[in-house]
């Protein structure tokens, strides 16, 4: 996943431009929300401090047995940490997409125009955290991809999912850049109080 694309530019990774076809316009990509990672780093810290705290008064093979567990833990933290890495969610014009998989890449799809329905869920967790999960229907058919969780900023992608299956020809939705700036975009009236001298 080296590179970027010669196609989309930089900050796009050089292989969507093997599943990307001609005229696809991205609408946003992303990588699921850094919660994923919160419990394999947790276990391998809390691992950690066991070792420590058993490794300092029993010595020989339980600390031995202890240790190899730790790194057990610790190569779960990395194998789990970079499979995040590579994992991208991609939304275009024309499609839903999740690219996935260290040693096997799968691709799976759901087209905009098979989505028959979408619901948007946001538990208190994700409330407080900032993220949420996509369940996206067809009619009457199993996809590939009808799941996604820990999407974040979920409210302005799931505005813009909408927006593509709902109101696909209407000015898209796009994040402003900046601190503290809004994720939503806000028009303001034009006879607006602030504005009247």
């Amino acid at each position: 996943m080296a590179g970027h694309s010669e196609k989309y530019g930089p900050g796009v990774p050089k292989e969507l431009d093997r599943y990307l076809v001609p005229g696809e316009a991205i609408v946003f990509l992303l990588r699921r929300h850094w919660v994923v990672l919160a419990e394999p780093l947790l276990t391998t810290l809390l691992g950690l401090i066991v070792l420590a705290a058993v490794g300092a008064r029993i010595d020989g093979p339980v600390e031995t047995v202890l240790t190899m567990l730790w790194l057990l833990l610790l190569s779960r933290l990395i194998l789990v940490a970079w499979e995040w890495w590579l994992e991208l969610v991609v939304a275009t014009d024309k499609r839903l997409m999740l690219v996935h998989g260290v040693v096997t890449r799968k691709v799976d799809i759901m087209p905009m125009g098979k989505v028959t329905d979408m619901r948007y869920d946001r538990s208190v967790t994700g409330r407080a955290l900032g993220y949420g999960k996509f369940v996206m229907e067809s009619a009457g058919q199993d996809q590939a991809l009808s799941t996604i969780n820990y999407i974040p900023d979920s409210d302005l992608h799931y505005q813009q999912i909408s927006q593509l299956i709902f109101d696909p020809g209407a000015p898209r939705i796009k994040q402003k850049s900046g601190a503290g700036s809004s994720r939503v975009p806000v028009s303001e009236p034009e006879d607006a109080w602030w504005r009247r001298k």
